[in-house]
């Protein structure tokens, strides 16, 4: 099992307390995403294979409640890959989607145990920071504009031995994702990352940041304010999944 790649820092705080701010962008054409960040100077991260599990009870206990529990694992793949997805060999190689999600299921959780993972806890911010001021309705506006999450995030050294500990708890895996991600730095936006994310339904830029950092950067990206995505990985793909008429499953590469 490769060790997860060290990523761009990507986590911001406000007044001691974790929080998640973020925004998705539509990026259709990967290769011309790349090709822009490029001309503005960004500073290209490893790209990375990441695998996910997402936890929750037999009566969907965390979803009903808007919070999250995932656990990742990330694996570096070839900087010169600029395929969008897996290819050819890959494909044939994972087979049937029941073998593709056998795969991921072995990633995430190594059949000889141990297995390095990342664990991510995300929650809906009930109020404001501590330490701020009660917002006004311009603030509350304002932060209506991006996707704001309450996050504990931390690396743990064995995700089989959570999984036993979640499955104690009554919290089983319940969807499964993968996407490929390249992280980059906007010269002068230390506030501020840009992931280009490769998923099974479609490409975007994700920016997380500061809320001003993140508009600078969507602004010098071409996007407008109007084309920014809140909606979750697991949500886009709902979506797509109800609009084909296809049952939800597992957002996995084909």
């Amino acid at each position: 099992m490769n060790k997860p790649a060290s990523a761009v820092p990507a986590r911001f705080k406000h007044a001691g307390a974790g929080h998640e701010i973020e925004i998705k962008l539509a990026a259709p054409d990967v290769a011309a995403a790349a090709r822009r960040l490029v001309d503005l100077g960004a500073a290209r991260g490893p790209r990375v294979h990441e695998v996910n599990a997402v936890f929750d009870t037999p009566d969907s206990r965390m979803r009903s409640r808007g919070q999250l529990l995932r656990l990742r694992v990330e694996r570096r793949v070839s900087r010169r890959s600029r395929h969008t997805g897996l290819n050819a060999r890959e494909k044939a190689a994972v087979g049937t989607p029941r073998a593709r999600l056998a795969r991921v299921a072995e990633m995430l959780f190594p059949p000889r145990g141990g297995g390095r993972a990342l664990v991510t806890l995300k929650a809906p911010v009930a109020h404001a920071p501590e330490g701020r001021r009660r917002q006004g309705p311009q603030e509350r506006r304002r932060a209506a504009a991006y996707k704001i999450r309450r996050e504990i995030e931390f690396a743990i050294p064995d995700a089989g031995a959570l999984r036993a500990v979640l499955a104690y708890l009554g919290y089983h895996p319940v969807f499964f994702y993968e996407k490929f991600r390249t992280t980059y730095r906007l010269p002068g936006r230390k506030d501020v990352v840009v992931a280009l994310d490769e998923t099974p339904i479609g490409t975007y830029l994700e920016l997380e940041g500061r809320p001003r950092e993140i508009d600078r950067a969507r602004k010098l990206l071409g996007y407008e304010a109007r084309e920014a995505i809140l909606a979750s990985y697991g949500a886009l793909y709902a979506a797509q999944q109800r609009a084909r008429h296809l049952p939800f499953r597992h957002m996995l590469f084909e």
